[in-house]
């Protein structure tokens, strides 16, 4: 093991991410370095700045990336861009390992078990997951990108694993009559499905970023128990989206239309309480988004702070269906400091700020839970959203996210 992987191994124990001695051993021998483009855009997983690593140009900060808890951009605009440009929709990456040590602690896998992966993306976390499963373990990975399940398979032929199958296809159209044991999804879902789900065998564990259309998302550890499966929300979660699932991309102003047609009233509620800026006291726990997508799902928000120094900013809310940029309802909301009131200005079937405000002040009512008592139950009727436990109801099941 070279002392790169060492301090990587030294770093991610100091973090409190690594705990189990079998991913410390799986780190050690899948090098992260063979999975990694010799061009491409570096996201720190802390407060630090991204940049661009070149190999060719720059080896000993490439090398300094690799062995760094940063995810690493290596696609694009589903390819059609320069991962190393910074510039486009990100659509691929190897992942932070403080964040597939998270996810692996949550999963557990054991010698033996049957991974269903969803996302293969470079290959990297199934061969470390091929790694914990051993010989008498198998790791099916599934990647909807035809150029990067190539790439991957021929990365896991060359380190001569033998226990990983990689499937080109679209992981909602994944069908098998095999029950597996994990099930560790690494692309964002706004809508979590069961028909993955419904792989598992009873008492098999699925851990997953479920990213709804409102705010960061979150990790999710579920358990299948018959006909559905149950579980709690744990940390935050920003990940690329399942492709099937992607929001209805665009500029925000794009999403306004009719605006001759909308209604213009004014609200006592503040808005940058409701959609709370990244950096506010409490974000990393905020439960009221929780709240929000179960009595309010399929509506997405920005904050965008005035440039001036004025202190005024805009709350957007939008749906996020494909084609809600010309059919879709959306509603602005302004806040100047030191008001009384706040103006709204809503278009469409739905008001989106009377829902959201009202699931807000629901959450108020509920005695402002944080985002760690809240959990999901998921069945083929949609997902229920729960506070404490799965008695005590917030939202009935609702297909949307």
């Amino acid at each position: 093991m070279g002392k790169d992987v060492e301090d990587l191994i030294r770093i991610l124990t100091g973090q409190g991410d690594l705990k189990r001695p079998e991913w410390a051993r799986a780190f050690a021998s899948v090098p992260r370095e063979l999975f990694v483009p010799d061009r491409a855009w570096v996201n720190p997983d802390y407060d630090a700045p991204s940049y661009s690593i070149d190999r060719h140009a720059r080896p000993g900060e490439w090398r300094s990336a690799v062995y760094s808890d940063a995810s690493i951009v290596t696609q694009v605009d589903d390819g059609a861009g320069d991962p190393a440009s910074g510039r486009g929709w990100f659509t691929s990456s190897v992942s932070a390992p403080g964040v597939v040590v998270q996810s692996g602690e949550l999963l557990a896998p054991a010698p033996g078990d049957r991974v269903l992966e969803v996302g293969t993306g470079s290959g990297w976390t199934a061969c470390l997951l091929s790694r914990i499963v051993g010989e008498h373990g198998r790791v099916v990975s599934v990647e909807v990108d035809p150029g990067l399940a190539a790439s991957a398979e021929a990365r896991i032929e060359g380190l001569g694993v033998t226990n990983v199958q990689v499937l080109n296809l679209d992981a909602l159209d994944f069908g098998s009559d095999d029950l597996f044991d994990r099930l560790h999804v690494t692309a964002g879902v706004s809508t979590i499905p069961w028909s993955l789900l419904s792989a598992l065998r009873p008492g098999g564990t699925a851990v997953l970023p479920w990213c709804p259309s409102w705010g960061h998302g979150h990790k999710v550890a579920l358990t299948r128990i018959g006909d559905e499966a149950v579980g709690r929300l744990s940390t935050s979660a920003g990940y690329m989206m399942l492709r099937s699932q992607r929001p209805e991309p665009g500029a925000l102003g794009s999403f306004l239309h009719h605006e001759d047609e909308a209604a213009r009233y004014f609200t006592e509620i503040n808005p940058k309480a409701v959609g709370r800026p990244d950096d506010a006291p409490g974000w990393a726990a905020y439960g009221g988004g929780v709240v929000i997508t179960a009595l309010a799902p399929g509506i997405r928000y920005d904050l965008c702070e005035a440039a001036d120094g004025s202190g005024e900013a805009t709350l957007w809310l939008r749906e996020t269906y494909p084609g809600s940029r010309e059919r879709g309802s959306w509603a602005t909301v302004e806040y100047v400091p030191d008001a009384r009131e706040y103006e709204v200005t809503a278009y469409g079937e739905r008001d989106l700020w009377d829902e959201v405000s009202g699931a807000w002040m629901h959450w108020n009512r509920l005695g402002r839970p944080e985002r760690d008592r809240f959990g999901v139950t998921v069945s083929r009727a949609g997902r229920t959203v729960w506070l404490d436990g799965p008695e005590k109801v917030v939202a009935p099941a609702t297909r949307g996210g």
